[in-house]
């Protein structure tokens, strides 16, 4: 029966060395060492054999002299620093490695929050979920204990070659053994937790396995003493065999459920074939891995979790790209024709709806991740043709014409309504949350028909502060609450109110969104409409229109059926992006100035603008002194259709956005301008409506 050591303080040198097949080619020398009673001479040849082994491939592999500098940007979903990371990982990488040098460590992300660790590193982070929770946040020690500062000294060494780097990562190594040893308090197959005293989840636990077989994949494991290079392998072993608590555990649909029994027993089975109780969970780990993508991807690429930065980020990039390039980097049969199919679909979600700057658009949970990454995640990991082709655009390549990839994308069973006037940098984009069967997964937001919108490929409207608002507000908080429910996203407030009040949505991750189907689609070379609609709030129901032209921008139609009822208007809402100047220059128009670009906004009918800024948002989310962005709310009724019965008559309101960065148009009649081009494309006369536009 196989025994798993709880209590990381205790374990042996000869645990470890019993854990290895001594059999196993190339580990002739460690049974010879061990078999004469020579422990030194067997750690030297164990720790030389991970130097020199060639019996499986990692996806890095640095350890052979000369000093080569690691390439942290080529995929940066292959090291966990890149977590909500916004421009280069190696700059990042460099920027940590000094900071550790430093006793100060930097939180990855765009952000670089910094934490200072005391000269004498007392000021080390901890979290004791008994003592602590709603006192602070978990969030530092988390990322803290995936050991992610592994990569920091590793980029660092192999960039500079100093020494003193390969010194001062021994001297960490060894204080984080001593202050952070995984002390199982719980053991049964269906922990989520190892321990909540000095919190460690499951998943952490897997991510510092995965950072210890990378330090392994690199120069300073070899530079450091043969001693610490084997309590590297001591401290991995210990970590990979806790997975084997979980042979048992029964399937649970949870987001990192996959992480968890999946993809790390899975690839530790692959990559330590030495080691038989990890080669144990190979067949298993990848079974799990295969239920979850037929469970979590739909067989048209959707994703349970409608949140971009969790569904491309976390689920493909940073989890389901590391597993299938290991599978196929060792020739390990992992996916089937079926789920196979469900990732390469979903790979060809990230590049149908790519935005024209460096990031996609926030949506659900967490920031926008970046999105070359993500791209090259689904070359390196499916060889898919649409990242391929997308990726080779956005960097002025030439591609043949049969490889055009559609510039409008509709599918409300994956989620999203996506039109763009090309793929290159300087494009029109709009994206919108159009999506059914949403479950009842933790990212949900009530985000039904919000867009996110970029003129000249400057982002002009989307979600602003949705990161700081995941990570600061916690649970429980009000503005927890404000960043799930649809004031925070760019949609309609009917009557103005949300359809539930913040607080019922503070109390928990995630809400359990309604349906938001597509009534109508129509593409052509020069545009798109689409129709889509939600009945959330019971009593009325919500229709968004949209018809986009190609060169001018868009036409933004919100029609409330039922929405007569009551004298209280309706509340169209744009959160405006960072950096945009706003001018309002008339009682319906405002224009928007974001680095040389202009954007006109112009509404008809008789709306009442409201330009103002969420002040509740200092000072945790905004920090004193720093510029809040403007919302624009647009309030609409129509007194003529005023029922006090509670008529059915619809209530609408339009916008068009448009890009105005040559100069502002004229249009004569606004209100019989947008009635006609609506008309138009609702009736199917798409091109009518086109042309219309071309007038602007």
């Amino acid at each position: 029966m196989l025994k798993i050591p709880a209590d990381e303080r205790i374990i042996t040198d000869a645990e470890v060395f019993s854990a290895f097949d001594l059999n196993y080619p190339g580990l002739e020398s460690v049974r010879t060492a061990l078999d004469a009673g020579n422990m030194p001479a067997a750690k030297t040849a164990l720790v030389h054999y991970f130097e020199t082994r060639t019996n499986v491939k990692y996806y890095c592999d640095y350890r052979a002299l000369p000093l080569r500098a690691i390439d942290t940007d080529s995929n940066p979903y292959l090291f966990q620093s890149s977590m909500g990371l916004a421009g280069s990982l190696k700059d990042f990488c460099l920027f940590a490695g000094r900071k550790m040098m430093n006793h100060i460590y930097v939180i990855p992300g765009r952000d670089r929050r910094e934490v200072d660790l005391g000269a004498g590193y007392e000021n080390l982070p901890h979290y004791n979920f008994f003592d602590d929770q709603l006192k602070k946040g978990r969030q530092t020690l988390d990322i803290f204990v995936r050991g992610v500062f592994c990569e920091y000294y590793s980029v660092l060494y192999h960039e500079t070659g100093d020494a003193a780097v390969v010194k001062d990562a021994e001297k960490f190594l060894k204080l984080f053994w001593q202050t952070y040893p995984l002390m199982a308090e719980y053991t049964e197959p269906d922990i989520s937790h190892f321990s909540l005293t000095e919190e460690r989840d499951v998943m952490s636990a897997g991510w510092l396995a995965f950072n210890y077989i990378s330090l392994l994949y690199t120069r300073v494991a070899y530079e450091m003493p043969v001693a610490t290079t084997f309590e590297l392998i001591k401290h991995l072993w210990f970590l990979g065999i806790q997975f084997r608590r979980f042979d048992t555990d029964s399937y649970r649909k949870f987001n990192h459920h996959m992480w968890e029994r999946g993809i790390v027993p899975f690839a530790l089975g692959t990559l330590f074939p030495e080691i038989p109780a990890f080669g144990a969970m190979k067949d298993h780990g990848a079974a799990v891995v295969r239920q979850h993508i037929r469970d979590d991807f739909s067989t048209e690429g959707g994703y349970s979790e409608h949140s971009i930065s969790y569904w491309f980020g976390a689920a493909l990039g940073e989890m389901v790209c590391r597993a299938v390039y290991i599978a196929r980097l060792n020739n390990e049969p992992l996916l089937d024709e079926d789920t196979r199919e469900r990732i390469e679909k979903s790979f060809s979600v990230t590049a149908a709806i790519a935005a024209p700057g460096e990031l996609y658009p926030a949506m659900g949970d967490n920031s926008n991740p970046q999105i070359e990454p993500v791209l090259q995640a689904g070359i390196d990991a499916m060889q898919n043709h649409d990242c391929a082709v997308v990726m080779a655009v956005r960097h002025g390549q030439t591609i043949p014409e049969k490889a055009d990839i559609p510039l409008d994308y509709c599918n409300d069973k994956v989620g999203f309504f996506c039109t763009r006037s090309g793929l290159t940098g300087d494009a029109n984009y709009l994206l919108m949350s159009a999506k059914v069967n949403c479950g009842d997964t933790g990212h949900n937001h009530m985000d039904m028909l919000s867009v996110a919108v970029s003129v000249h490929g400057q982002e002009i409207i989307g979600e602003p502060y949705s990161r700081p608002l995941y990570h600061i507000a916690p649970v429980g908080d009000a503005l927890r609450g404000y960043e799930y429910n649809m004031s925070s996203h760019n949609t309609v407030l009917v009557n103005g109110i949300p359809v539930q009040p913040d607080f019922i949505y503070a109390a928990k991750w995630g809400v359990i969104r309604p349906d938001s189907p597509v009534e109508t689609f129509i593409s052509e070379k020069n545009g798109c409409f689409v129709r889509a609609c939600h009945s959330a709030y019971t009593h009325s129901r919500h229709v968004r229109k949209v018809l986009a032209d190609r060169k001018k921008g868009f036409l933004i139609q919100d029609e409330i059926q039922g929405g007569n009822r009551t004298r209280e208007p309706h509340i169209q809402r744009w959160n405006l992006m960072h950096d945009i100047t706003c001018t309002q220059l008339d009682s319906r128009s405002v224009l928007l100035e974001k680095n040389g670009t202009r954007t006109l906004m112009l509404w008809d009918g008789s709306p009442t603008l409201r330009i103002w800024q969420k002040e509740e948002l200092r000072p945790r989310i905004v920090k004193p002194g720093e510029p809040l962005t403007d919302i624009i709310d647009v309030s609409f009724r129509d007194e003529n259709k005023f029922i006090p019965a509670g008529g059915l008559e619809p209530v609408r309101q339009s916008v068009l956005i448009l890009d105005v960065t040559g100069g502002i148009p004229k249009i004569d009649d606004v209100n019989a301008f947008c009635a006609r081009m609506m008309e138009n494309a609702e009736a199917g006369n798409l091109s009518e409506s086109l042309n219309l536009f071309a007038e602007i």
